[in-house]
């Protein structure tokens, strides 16, 4: 989008919450992106009113929740629990139209998604511009970049105790794990059936396998 109408046109926020959005006057006339996980109802309730172009992005919360562990220092069961609400997000749009991209299927690892994810935005990314934000944005270009962060300026940098996060990309210090699938199989048997039933409803929802092998 900022190369549609230049960056000072786009605001990009990571937001949960309804007032962590600017309201009408303070955004003016850029356009926004917003990038979010779990949601709250005033949140949601706020989309719905407005009907923006939304793409979701799902994994296997069961890898999900082993890259978290291990990328956040939290015990599994922890991390598992951070997802909860997300999969219950994700169950309810899933059911509205929107664009889905599956980890599983590499879909960062594909140019040719830019071009289709174009397809969904007026103006879209134009085609000379779409090859240099897939090597831009492809996971060995995020994790160099993420490697990098605390030479960014102050300003686009938050920093708390479990992470630094570039305020423009919503890039983080631990962004790209090894971003191996299937990798929850190689947990010990008991724990394996726990999140397997943990999320067994967003695993037949969205097709993964849920019984434990």
């Amino acid at each position: 989008m900022s190369y549609a109408f230049g960056a000072e046109c786009v605001l990009a926020i990571y937001a949960e919450q309804r007032h962590e959005i600017p309201d009408v006057a303070a955004l003016g006339e850029r356009h926004l992106i917003l990038k979010s996980h779990h949601g709250s109802a005033g949140l949601d309730a706020w989309l719905d009113s407005i009907c923006p172009t939304m793409i979701l992005s799902i994994r296997d919360p069961r890898d999900a929740a082993m890259s978290m562990a291990q990328r956040f220092g939290a015990p599994l069961e922890t991390a598992a629990q951070w997802l909860l609400n997300d999969c219950r997000r994700l169950m309810v749009l899933g059911t509205r139209g929107h664009r889905l991209l599956r980890y599983e299927d590499r879909f960062f690892e594909d140019p040719l998604v830019l071009a289709q994810l174009s397809a969904a935005f007026t103006p879209g990314i134009p085609a000379h511009a779409q090859s240099t934000l897939f090597e831009r944005y492809n996971a060995e270009s995020v994790r160099q970049f993420a490697s990098r962060l605390a030479w960014l300026p102050p300003e686009r940098l938050l920093v708390s105790d479990r992470m630094m996060l570039d305020r423009l990309t919503q890039i983080h210090r631990d962004h790209v794990g090894d971003t191996r699938s299937g990798k929850w199989r190689g947990l010990p048997g008991s724990t394996r059936t726990k999140l397997t039933r943990l999320f067994e409803p967003f695993l037949q929802r969205f097709g993964y396998e849920s019984t434990v092998p």
